[in-house]
C-alpha cells in the first residue's frame, strides 16, 4: 500500500478541521506532554496549528511571510498573526531583509526548534499510525476514491455560502 495516499488523506483531514476552527487539542497535547520547560507548554497550549506549521517550516531555513503563506497555504494574515504569537513566547525572530524594509524574515530561536522537532515527531507518529490501522483495511483504489472525496467535500466546504 502506498503511504503517500494516507499521507495525502490525512493532509487534507487536518486542512478540513483547521479551516474549521478547530485548534487540535490532542496535538498540542502530544507536544505538550513531550515538552520539559513549564514556559514551552504553556506557550504550545496558546499556539494555532498553523503556528506550529510555521515553526516545521522554519526549520530548513528562514522564511518571509509570504514564503510562508504560500507553503502553507494560508492567508498572509493568517501568517501575521500566528507569526505575533510565536515572537510572543520567543519561539521566532524577525528581521527586515537589508535591502527591502518592507520584507521581514522569520527563524526558529532554540526553543522554536524544539517545539518544531517535537511538532514533527508528533506528525511522524501519526502518520505511522494511520499506516498501520489503515493500510490492511482499504486497496490503492479505494484510498483514490477517499482522496477524491475528501478533495471534492473541501471543496463544497469553501464554496459552500
Amino acid at each position: 500500500m502506498e503511504s503517500t495516499n494516507l499521507l495525502q488523506v490525512y493532509k487534507i483531514i487536518e486542512k478540513i478541521r483547521s479551516e474549521n476552527g478547530r485548534h487540535g487539542s490532542r496535538e498540542q497535547e502530544w507536544i505538550e506532554e513531550r515538552l520539559i520547560d513549564d514556559n514551552l507548554q504553556k506557550a504550545v497550549a496558546k499556539l494555532s496549528i498553523v503556528a506550529l506549521h510555521i515553526l516545521s517550516a522554519l526549520e530548513t531555513k528562514s522564511k518571509t511571510g509570504v514564503e510562508l503563506a504560500t507553503e502553507l497555504q494560508v492567508t498572509r494574515g493568517g501568517i501575521t498573526r500566528a507569526a505575533k504569537k510565536l515572537l510572543q513566547f520567543e519561539l521566532i525572530t524577525a528581521k527586515k531583509a537589508p535591502n527591502d524594509k518592507k520584507k521581514i524574515y522569520y527563524a526558529l530561536t532554540s526553543n522554536g526548534k524544539v517545539v518544531a522537532k517535537l511538532h514533527d515527531e508528533m506528525h511522524q507518529e501519526i502518520i505511522t499510525e494511520i499506516e498501520e490501522k489503515f493500510s490492511d483495511k482499504y486497496s490503492e483504489n479505494e484510498l483514490k476514491t477517499i482522496i477524491r472525496f475528501l478533495h471534492d467535500l473541501r471543496e463544497f466546504e469553501d464554496n459552500f455560502s
